[in-house]
C-alpha cells in the first residue's frame, strides 16, 4: 500500500509529505483548495505524462516521491525481483521534472525508464478518475474496463500477438506476391527465348558441325576448279601437261640409254615418277567425282547460321557465347520455378496464423460472453441501490466485420435502461449525468473487488451524486477498504463520513504566490469539516450535532 508521497514544487504545491494509513481515507476542502492535486503528483510517479508547466513558478524542477509497503509474494514485489530492483519490504518510485521539460525516472534509488515506471505503477495503484464516467462512453474503454474485470489479460495478449503475426505473414505474403508477379513476366519472356533457342539448338557440336558444313560449301566451287586445274595440269592436251611431257622425256631417255646404259637409273625414276603422277591424277579424278557444288545447300547453311548469328544479337552476346548463354537461361527458368515454392509455404504458414488465431480469439470471446453476464448483473443490482430502482444494465457484443483485429472478434457496448419499462439503449443516450456517475461508480466498485492491486484511488468520482445515494456510495467503498486501501477524493459529506482517516486540503495565498497544504484531521476537526461540507460557511450547533451522528462520535 502508499505509505508516503513528497511532493516538492509541483503545480501549486511548493512542499508536502505526507504518510498514509490502510484502510478508506477521505480527502476534502473547498472548492479550488487542490484536493485532486496530490492525486495528480502521484500520477507522475506511477508514470504518468509529464508537463513543465506543472513546475511550481521559480522552480527549477518538480520532484515528487511516492514510498509503498509490499507483501512479500504480491505481484509488485515479483516484478521487482525479476527486473533486480527489489528493496526488501518496500518500493520508492521517485519521477523528477525540469522546468524545460525534461523527465527522469527512479525505482528503489535506481534509473528507469518510464515505461518500467508505468509497469510497476499499475501494479501498485489502479486510479479512477473524475471523469471516468465520461470515458465510459468510448466503446474502446468500455471493452477494456470489461477485460480488466476478466482479468484474462494473457489471453488477450495472446490474442493481439497473434493477430500482429497475421499481419507480419500477410506483409511478406503481399511482397512474395509482388515479387511473383515481377517473376512470372520474367518467366515468360525467358519461356518464349528458351523455346526459341531450344529450336534452334543452339549447341556447340551443332554450330561447329554448322560452321565446318559451311565452309566446305561456301570453298566447294574453288575447290573444284583448283582439282580440274590441278589434274589438267597433270594429264591435259596443253603441251605444259606434266604426264605427256613426262611421257615424251621417257621416250627420249630411253634412246639415250641405248646409247648410254649409265642413265639407266634415271629412266627408272622418270618411269617410277610417271606412276606416280598417274596415281595422283586418277586421286584427283576421284577427289572431283566425289564434290558436290550445290548452290541451294549453301543457301540454306547460310540460313542456318544467319539465325544463330540473329539470335546472338538479340541476346547482346557472341555467337561462341551462344550455347552457354543458352544453358544460363535455362538454369534461371528452373530457378524461378523453384521461387515459387517460397509463396506456398508462406500459404500454408497464413492459414496456420489464421486457425491459431480464431481459436484463441473463440476463447476470449467465451471469456468474455461469460464475465460480461457476471458484470452486468452485478452492475444492475448495484444500481438498485444507488437511487434507480428498477434500473437494468447489460453489455452486447457484436461480432466486428475486421478480419482478424487485435483486440479480439467482438465490439461492445453498453445498454442501460434507467427506469422500469424503459428499453435498454445506450448508455449515452440516456443516462444523465447524476446517472452516468452512479453507474460509472458501480462500475468502479465492482471491478476494484476483482483487482489484485493493493491501493485503490477515487477521485470525484462521486459527481453528481448526493443524499441517500451518497451514502450508499459511501459505504460501498467502505467496505471496499476491508481488504486494501482505499484513498478518495470527494465533495460528498456522507462519503467523507466513511473514512477511517481524513485528510483536507486548503490553499495559502501570499504577495507572490499560492500554495497548497494538507492535513490529517483529528475526530473534531473532522466533525467541523463534515459540519462545512453540510452546512457551508455558517454551521450552526445543529449541522454539527449531524456531522457527529454520521461520524458516530
Amino acid at each position: 500500500m502508499l505509505s508516503r508521497i513528497e511532493v516538492r514544487n509541483f503545480a501549486i504545491i511548493q512542499s508536502l509529505a505526507l504518510d498514509w494509513s490502510n484502510g478508506m481515507t477521505v480527502i476534502t476542502g473547498e472548492t479550488g483548495a487542490g484536493k485532486s492535486i496530490v492525486i495528480d503528483a502521484l500520477g507522475l510517479a506511477l508514470g504518468e505524462r509529464a508537463d513543465a508547466s506543472s513546475v511550481y513558478p521559480g522552480a527549477s524542477q518538480a520532484e515528487v516521491v511516492a514510498s509503498f509497503e509490499l507483501q512479500e509474494q504480491s505481484a509488485a514485489a515479483k516484478w521487482l525481483s525479476e527486473n533486480e530492483l527489489e528493496e526488501e519490504g518496500e518500493c520508492i518510485l521517485r519521477r523528477v521534472i525540469a522546468k524545460e521539460g525534461r523527465s527522469k525516472c527512479f525505482i528503489n534509488g535506481r534509473s528507469a525508464t518510464l515505461s518500467q515506471l508505468k509497469t510497476i505503477g499499475s501494479l501498485l495503484v489502479d486510479i479512477h478518475g473524475q471523469h471516468a464516467h465520461q470515458s465510459l462512453l468510448k466503446n474502446r474503454e468500455q471493452l477494456n474496463l470489461l477485460d480488466r474485470f476478466a482479468g484474462h489479460a494473457n489471453l488477450l495478449e495472446n490474442v493481439k500477438e497473434k493477430a500482429m503475426l497475421i499481419k507480419q505473414i500477410e506483409k511478406r505474403k503481399l511482397l512474395l506476391e509482388e515479387q511473383k508477379l515481377a517473376r512470372d513476366a520474367k518467366r515468360d519472356l525467358l519461356v518464349y527465348q528458351v523455346e526459341e533457342l531450344e529450336e534452334a539448338n543452339p549447341q556447340q557440336a551443332v554450330l561447329d558441325s554448322l560452321e565446318q558444313e559451311h565452309k566446305k560449301a561456301a570453298t566447294s566451287q574453288d575447290r573444284l576448279q583448283l582439282a580440274e586445274e590441278s589434274r589438267l595440269w597433270l594429264d591435259g592436251e596443253a603441251n605444259e601437261a606434266c604426264l605427256p611431257s613426262l611421257a615424251r622425256t621417257i621416250e627420249k631417255v630411253s634412246q639415250l640409254k641405248s646409247l648410254d646404259p649409265k642413265v639407266e637409273n634415271l629412266l627408272e625414276i622418270l618411269i617410277q615418277s610417271e606412276g606416280l603422277l598417274q596415281e595422283a591424277r586418277d586421286e584427283l579424278s576421284h577427289y572431283i567425282d566425289r564434290l558436290e557444288v550445290d548452290p541451294e545447300t549453301l543457301l540454306h547453311l547460310d540460313q542456318q547460321l544467319g539465325q544463330f548469328h540473329d539470335l546472338a544479337r538479340k541476346h547482346h552476346v557472341s555467337l561462341a557465347q551462344l550455347p552457354q548463354h543458352f544453358v544460363f537461361l535455362k538454369e534461371e527458368l528452373a530457378q524461378l520455378e523453384a521461387d515459387d515454392s517460397e509463396l506456398e509455404a508462406i500459404e500454408t504458414e497464413h492459414k496456420a496464423a489464421i486457425e491459431s488465431y480464431r481459436e484463441t480469439a473463440a476463447k476470449l470471446s467465451n471469456s468474455r460472453k461469460k464475465i460480461a453476464k457476471s458484470l452486468q448483473d452485478e452492475v444492475s443490482e448495484s444500481l438498485q441501490i444507488l437511487a434507480m430502482d428498477g434500473g437494468r444494465f447489460e453489455i452486447q457484443l457484436s461480432p466486428i466485420d475486421d478480419s482478424f483485429p487485435a483486440t479480439g472478434l467482438e465490439s461492445i457496448e453498453f445498454l442501460v435502461s434507467a427506469n422500469p419499462g424503459q428499453p435498454l439503449q445506450a448508455l449515452g443516450k440516456v443516462a444523465s449525468g447524476g446517472e452516468l456517475s452512479r453507474i460509472s461508480l458501480a462500475i468502479a466498485v465492482i471491478t476494484a473487488k476483482q483487482q489484485l492491486v493493493p491501493t485503490l484511488i477515487f477521485d470525484e468520482v462521486d459527481v453528481g451524486i448526493g443524499g441517500g445515494t451518497a451514502e450508499v456510495v459511501g459505504r460501498l467503498l467502505e467496505q471496499l477498504s476491508a481488504d486494501r486501501q482505499v484513498i478518495c477524493v470527494t465533495h460528498q459529506p456522507q462519503v467523507a463520513s466513511c473514512g477511517r482517516n481524513h485528510l483536507i486540503a486548503s490553499k495559502t495565498k501570499m504577495a507572490n504566490s499560492t500554495t497548497t497544504q494538507m492535513k490529517n484531521l483529528n475526530s473534531e476537526e473532522r466533525v467541523q469539516e463534515i459540519g462545512r461540507m453540510l452546512g457551508g460557511l455558517n454551521i450552526s450547533e445543529k449541522t454539527l450535532t449531524h456531522a457527529r451522528e454520521m461520524l458516530g462520535v
